[in-house]
């Protein structure tokens, strides 16, 4: 029998994740709960006696220990060590709510729990962008994503990068690592399914990384996934961002569609006030012809001035040509050590770039000539 508890405290369920999923067609008949510990590890299945005890601190915690008989103690202090339970008055982590699936995927929805309880947890701020919460906010039709994509304090990504690792990703190969030319960092799963995309600017803003950052943070609102509040930017910021996205250039693909300018607009016209909140995020230059169709001519001014983050070197006609333009925002010394990086990159960074282009290489130093002869035509077919 666990020692008395202090008055006030008792056993607490607790998560970075959890949601019921009973009679779910994606689980076993006996599947209760899914759930995903606050120590490191996977998503897990409560089912029978264990999810009955765990359902019960959900509806009346803290409870006390003296209320359980030893062998439902036994399983609490497992729970505890695994990281379900917690013996206190109240915990950061708790679970008071539990409910099913918002999304298609539960283990979808669990990887935004998970890294909305990690990030919390450090006081990292972060803003889950794109994917699902635009159709909860009526801004696409499509409901799923295949990653998972968030914003953080551009001064503490690596920090929350680091702290997601140990939970089942790891940090792709980059080439740009140690420098912020690039906007995101993205971490490939071991074993969750899902990628992660952590963001220290969205493409396309005029406005410094802290100060966009701040400003969509600043009114951001609460969405419900696997029993945890995540922040979602405010619709008419969604629909700004959102919009981007869509107009946002891809090395070598050449001008702006219609199709992409279309889709901008529809994501522009679909929340209201979002010319106001473009003008203010210093969106207006990238989406200028986007948003004049909404605001009418004239209107944007001088809002329309200013260069666009990582926009102009994206529109360049091959990789050589756009990976010089970004380097420049560099001092010479870090733009020495890119280069070099870039002309005889790392094991790593050289066997992903065989795979992105289709080969299979049987060694980095055969994968890094086969880069070089890509970049290397790739710039003289562009020249021609």
């Amino acid at each position: 029998m666990p020692s008395p508890a202090p008055p006030g405290h008792g056993w607490i369920p607790i998560a970075y994740g959890a949601l019921d999923i009973r009679g779910s067609a994606d689980f076993s008949g006996d599947a209760t709960v899914l759930v995903v510990p606050t120590h490191p590890g996977e998503a897990i299945c409560l089912v029978g006696e264990g999810a009955a005890l765990w359902l019960r601190l959900v509806a009346d915690a803290p409870a006390a220990p003296e209320g359980f008989t030893p062998d439902e103690n036994e399983i609490l202090a497992h729970f505890r060590d695994v990281g379900l339970v917690a013996r206190a008055a109240s915990h950061p982590a708790q679970v008071a709510d539990l409910r099913p699936p918002t999304l298609s995927s539960a283990l979808h929805e669990m990887v935004y729990a998970l890294v909305a309880g990690v990030a919390a947890s450090r006081g990292i701020p972060c803003v889950f962008i794109k994917g699902p919460a635009l159709r909860v906010q009526g801004l696409r039709e499509r409901e799923h994503s295949g990653d998972v994509d968030l914003w953080c304090d551009p001064a503490r990504i690596d920090e929350l990068v680091e702290a997601l690792i140990p939970w089942g990703w790891h940090r792709a190969p980059d080439p740009w690592v140690g420098t912020t030319i690039h906007h995101t960092v993205t971490l490939v799963p071991d074993r969750w399914g899902c990628e992660i995309d952590v963001h220290r600017r969205l493409p396309g803003l005029a406005l410094g990384d802290e100060r966009a950052f701040a400003l969509v943070h600043r009114d951001a609102v609460p969405m419900r996934f696997g029993a945890v509040d995540v922040l979602v930017p405010a619709p008419a910021t969604h629909a700004v961002l959102a919009a981007l996205h869509a107009v946002r250039p891809l090395i070598g693909a050449g001008p702006r569609t219609a199709q992409a300018s279309a889709s901008a607009r529809a994501f522009l016209s679909r929340a209201e006030g979002s010319v106001t909140r473009a003008r203010e995020l210093g969106a207006a230059p990238a989406l200028r012809d986007e948003l004049e169709t909404l605001a009418g001519p004239g209107v944007l001014g001088a809002d329309a001035t200013g260069t666009p983050h990582d926009w102009v070197w994206r529109q360049q006609p091959d990789h050589v040509r756009a990976y010089w333009m970004a380097m420049r925002a560099v001092s010479w010394p870090v733009r020495a050590r890119l280069i070099v990086r870039f002309l005889w990159p790392p094991d790593d960074v050289a066997l992903a770039s065989a795979r992105h282009a289709g080969h299979s290489p049987t060694t980095p130093r055969r994968a890094r000539w086969m880069r070089l002869r890509r970049g290397l035509g790739d710039w003289l077919r562009k020249r021609r």
